[in-house]
Protein backbone atom coordinates (compact mmCIF):
# COMPACT_ATOMS: atom_id res chain seq x y z
CA UNK A 1 0.00 0.00 0.00
CA UNK A 2 1.34 3.43 -0.86
CA UNK A 3 0.36 6.67 0.61
CA UNK A 4 -1.25 9.16 -1.30
CA UNK A 5 -1.50 12.82 -0.55
CA UNK A 6 -3.33 15.51 -2.41
CA UNK A 7 -2.71 19.02 -2.39
CA UNK A 8 -5.48 20.93 -3.40
CA UNK A 9 -3.62 24.10 -4.14
CA UNK A 10 -6.17 26.94 -4.78
CA UNK A 11 -7.78 24.92 -7.31
CA UNK A 12 -11.63 24.80 -5.82
CA UNK A 13 -14.16 26.92 -4.85
CA UNK A 14 -16.97 26.54 -2.58
CA UNK A 15 -19.08 25.29 -5.27
CA UNK A 16 -16.56 22.72 -6.77
CA UNK A 17 -15.54 21.95 -3.62
CA UNK A 18 -19.19 20.70 -2.44
CA UNK A 19 -18.85 18.46 -5.83
CA UNK A 20 -15.68 17.02 -5.10
CA UNK A 21 -17.18 16.49 -1.79
CA UNK A 22 -20.07 14.44 -3.04
CA UNK A 23 -18.15 12.76 -6.10
CA UNK A 24 -15.60 11.16 -3.67
CA UNK A 25 -18.09 9.88 -1.29
CA UNK A 26 -16.33 8.30 1.69
CA UNK A 27 -13.09 7.36 1.39
CA UNK A 28 -12.76 6.02 4.84
CA UNK A 29 -8.94 4.97 4.17
CA UNK A 30 -5.65 5.54 6.29
CA UNK A 31 -3.27 6.03 3.67
CA UNK A 32 -4.76 8.92 1.87
CA UNK A 33 -4.07 13.00 3.18
CA UNK A 34 -5.75 15.19 1.70
CA UNK A 35 -4.43 18.96 1.95
CA UNK A 36 -7.25 21.49 1.37
CA UNK A 37 -7.33 24.91 1.50
CA UNK A 38 -7.38 26.23 4.90
CA UNK A 39 -11.18 27.40 4.80
CA UNK A 40 -12.15 24.04 3.64
CA UNK A 41 -10.75 22.18 6.46
CA UNK A 42 -13.87 21.80 8.48
CA UNK A 43 -16.05 20.42 5.40
CA UNK A 44 -13.69 16.87 5.51
CA UNK A 45 -14.43 16.27 9.44
CA UNK A 46 -16.64 13.28 8.59
CA UNK A 47 -14.99 11.80 5.67
CA UNK A 48 -12.38 9.48 8.06
CA UNK A 49 -9.39 10.16 6.15
CA UNK A 50 -6.00 12.12 7.48
CA UNK A 51 -5.83 15.83 6.99
CA UNK A 52 -3.26 17.85 6.37
CA UNK A 53 -2.66 21.32 5.34
CA UNK A 54 -0.77 23.28 2.54
CA UNK A 55 1.66 25.06 4.99
CA UNK A 56 1.80 26.75 8.38
CA UNK A 57 2.69 29.85 10.05
CA UNK A 58 6.50 30.55 11.26
CA UNK A 59 4.92 31.63 14.23
CA UNK A 60 3.20 30.20 17.01
CA UNK A 61 -0.40 31.32 18.36
CA UNK A 62 0.07 34.97 18.93
CA UNK A 63 -0.20 38.88 16.82
CA UNK A 64 0.16 37.38 13.75
CA UNK A 65 -2.48 38.51 11.27
CA UNK A 66 -3.10 36.34 8.55
CA UNK A 67 -1.34 33.55 9.73
CA UNK A 68 -1.97 29.74 10.74
CA UNK A 69 -0.12 28.39 13.59
CA UNK A 70 0.79 24.45 14.47
CA UNK A 71 -1.20 24.74 17.42
CA UNK A 72 -4.32 26.18 15.56
CA UNK A 73 -3.98 23.50 12.95
CA UNK A 74 -3.81 20.55 15.36
CA UNK A 75 -6.75 21.88 17.18
CA UNK A 76 -8.76 21.98 14.33
CA UNK A 77 -7.94 18.18 13.55
CA UNK A 78 -4.78 18.39 10.91
CA UNK A 79 -1.80 16.10 11.43
CA UNK A 80 0.15 16.72 8.39
CA UNK A 81 1.24 19.77 7.03
CA UNK A 82 2.95 20.16 3.44
CA UNK A 83 6.73 22.67 3.77
CA UNK A 84 9.09 23.62 1.65
CA UNK A 85 6.79 23.74 -1.53
CA UNK A 86 8.25 24.91 -4.28
CA UNK A 87 5.41 27.41 -5.00
CA UNK A 88 5.83 29.03 -1.89
CA UNK A 89 9.79 29.48 -2.33
CA UNK A 90 9.07 30.77 -5.59
CA UNK A 91 6.34 33.19 -5.35
CA UNK A 92 6.20 33.84 -1.65
CA UNK A 93 10.21 33.72 -1.22
CA UNK A 94 10.17 31.12 1.58
CA UNK A 95 13.59 30.50 2.27
CA UNK A 96 15.71 26.82 3.47
CA UNK A 97 15.50 28.51 7.28
CA UNK A 98 11.68 29.31 7.09
CA UNK A 99 11.18 25.69 5.91
CA UNK A 100 13.18 24.30 9.10
CA UNK A 101 11.36 27.01 11.38
CA UNK A 102 8.10 25.30 10.26
CA UNK A 103 8.78 21.69 10.68
CA UNK A 104 10.32 22.55 14.02
CA UNK A 105 6.76 24.09 14.76
CA UNK A 106 4.98 21.15 13.38
CA UNK A 107 7.03 18.46 14.95
CA UNK A 108 6.97 21.01 18.48
CA UNK A 109 2.80 20.13 18.00
CA UNK A 110 3.19 16.67 17.14
CA UNK A 111 2.24 16.74 13.68
CA UNK A 112 3.99 15.48 10.74
CA UNK A 113 5.69 17.68 8.18
CA UNK A 114 5.63 16.61 4.39
CA UNK A 115 9.05 18.27 3.40
CA UNK A 116 9.53 18.79 -0.76
CA UNK A 117 12.71 19.07 -2.34
CA UNK A 118 13.33 19.11 -6.23
CA UNK A 119 15.46 20.72 -8.57
CA UNK A 120 14.59 23.15 -11.59
CA UNK A 121 14.97 22.48 -15.23
CA UNK A 122 18.09 24.70 -14.82
CA UNK A 123 19.37 22.66 -12.18
CA UNK A 124 18.87 19.64 -13.80
CA UNK A 125 20.83 20.64 -17.16
CA UNK A 126 23.75 21.57 -14.94
CA UNK A 127 23.65 18.24 -13.73
CA UNK A 128 23.97 19.80 -9.73
CA UNK A 129 20.29 17.77 -8.64
CA UNK A 130 22.19 16.42 -5.94
CA UNK A 131 23.70 19.03 -4.63
CA UNK A 132 20.51 20.43 -4.64
CA UNK A 133 18.47 17.70 -2.62
CA UNK A 134 21.92 17.69 0.01
CA UNK A 135 21.56 21.38 0.67
CA UNK A 136 17.63 21.11 0.99
CA UNK A 137 18.17 18.08 3.42
CA UNK A 138 20.21 19.63 5.27
CA UNK A 139 19.13 23.35 5.64
CA UNK A 140 15.55 21.77 6.48
CA UNK A 141 16.98 19.39 9.24
CA UNK A 142 18.90 21.68 10.87
CA UNK A 143 19.51 21.14 15.38
CA UNK A 144 17.13 18.51 15.14
CA UNK A 145 17.75 15.17 16.78
CA UNK A 146 17.37 12.05 14.69
CA UNK A 147 14.76 11.11 16.41
CA UNK A 148 12.53 13.66 15.19
CA UNK A 149 14.45 13.96 11.54
CA UNK A 150 13.13 10.53 11.40
CA UNK A 151 8.90 11.38 11.64
CA UNK A 152 9.43 13.89 8.55
CA UNK A 153 7.86 12.88 5.26
CA UNK A 154 10.11 13.48 2.12
CA UNK A 155 8.43 14.41 -0.84
CA UNK A 156 10.54 14.47 -4.56
CA UNK A 157 9.38 16.70 -6.52
CA UNK A 158 11.27 17.86 -9.11
CA UNK A 159 10.25 21.52 -9.72
CA UNK A 160 10.20 21.27 -14.14
CA UNK A 161 7.65 18.17 -13.83
CA UNK A 162 4.98 20.44 -11.18
CA UNK A 163 1.63 20.73 -13.33
CA UNK A 164 4.02 20.49 -16.66
CA UNK A 165 2.54 17.49 -17.87
CA UNK A 166 6.14 16.20 -18.05
CA UNK A 167 7.33 13.29 -15.64
CA UNK A 168 10.91 11.89 -15.53
CA UNK A 169 11.38 8.40 -16.69
CA UNK A 170 11.23 5.61 -13.86
CA UNK A 171 15.01 5.62 -13.99
CA UNK A 172 15.40 9.07 -13.11
CA UNK A 173 13.32 9.10 -10.78
CA UNK A 174 14.73 6.14 -8.96
CA UNK A 175 18.37 7.32 -9.16
CA UNK A 176 17.58 10.50 -7.10
CA UNK A 177 15.39 8.66 -4.26
CA UNK A 178 18.08 5.90 -4.22
CA UNK A 179 20.54 9.05 -3.44
CA UNK A 180 17.91 10.66 -1.06
CA UNK A 181 17.80 7.54 1.00
CA UNK A 182 21.67 6.78 0.96
CA UNK A 183 22.25 10.24 1.88
CA UNK A 184 19.64 10.29 5.02
CA UNK A 185 21.53 6.69 6.06
CA UNK A 186 24.88 7.55 5.58
CA UNK A 187 24.53 11.27 6.94
CA UNK A 188 21.58 11.11 10.07
CA UNK A 189 21.17 6.85 9.83
CA UNK A 190 17.50 7.76 9.25
CA UNK A 191 15.16 5.89 7.08
CA UNK A 192 12.12 8.47 5.71
CA UNK A 193 8.64 7.69 4.10
CA UNK A 194 9.60 8.98 0.70
CA UNK A 195 6.74 10.22 -1.93
CA UNK A 196 7.10 10.98 -5.61
CA UNK A 197 5.70 14.43 -6.89
CA UNK A 198 5.02 16.09 -10.42
CA UNK A 199 2.47 15.77 -12.65
CA UNK A 200 1.25 12.08 -11.13
CA UNK A 201 -1.92 11.31 -12.42
CA UNK A 202 -4.42 8.21 -13.11
CA UNK A 203 -2.36 8.22 -16.91
CA UNK A 204 1.11 7.50 -15.30
CA UNK A 205 0.43 5.55 -11.79
CA UNK A 206 0.77 2.28 -13.03
CA UNK A 207 4.08 3.01 -14.88
CA UNK A 208 4.98 5.00 -11.13
CA UNK A 209 3.24 2.21 -9.30
CA UNK A 210 6.56 -0.08 -10.88
CA UNK A 211 8.77 2.06 -8.49
CA UNK A 212 8.95 -0.23 -5.20
CA UNK A 213 11.65 2.16 -4.11
CA UNK A 214 9.00 5.25 -3.59
CA UNK A 215 6.40 4.87 -0.58
CA UNK A 216 3.67 7.04 -1.94
CA UNK A 217 2.63 10.32 -4.00
CA UNK A 218 1.97 14.08 -3.33
CA UNK A 219 -0.97 15.02 -6.13
CA UNK A 220 -1.43 18.02 -6.91
CA UNK A 221 -4.39 18.96 -9.93
CA UNK A 222 -5.32 15.34 -10.48
CA UNK A 223 -6.17 15.35 -6.65
CA UNK A 224 -8.66 18.16 -6.92
CA UNK A 225 -10.76 15.68 -9.48
CA UNK A 226 -12.60 13.27 -7.92
CA UNK A 227 -13.23 10.40 -10.09
CA UNK A 228 -9.14 10.71 -11.57
CA UNK A 229 -8.42 10.55 -7.18
CA UNK A 230 -10.66 7.57 -6.88
CA UNK A 231 -8.72 5.81 -9.15
CA UNK A 232 -5.06 6.88 -8.26
CA UNK A 233 -5.89 5.93 -4.69
CA UNK A 234 -7.63 2.41 -6.25
CA UNK A 235 -4.48 1.95 -7.80
CA UNK A 236 -2.44 2.70 -4.55
CA UNK A 237 -3.87 -0.04 -2.22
Amino acid sequence: MKIVVGNHKAYLDSDTMDKFLLDIGALNSNNVIICPSFIYLDRFKDKNILLGSQTVSNYEIKATTGELSAEQLKSAGVDFSIVGHSERRQLLHESIDDTNIKIKQLLKNKMIPILCIGETKEEKDKGITKDIITKELDGAFKELSLELIEKVIIAYEPIWAIGTGITPTNDEIEDVVKYIRDYLNDSYRVANIILYGGSVNSANIDELNKLSIIDGYLIGGASTKADEFKEIINKCK
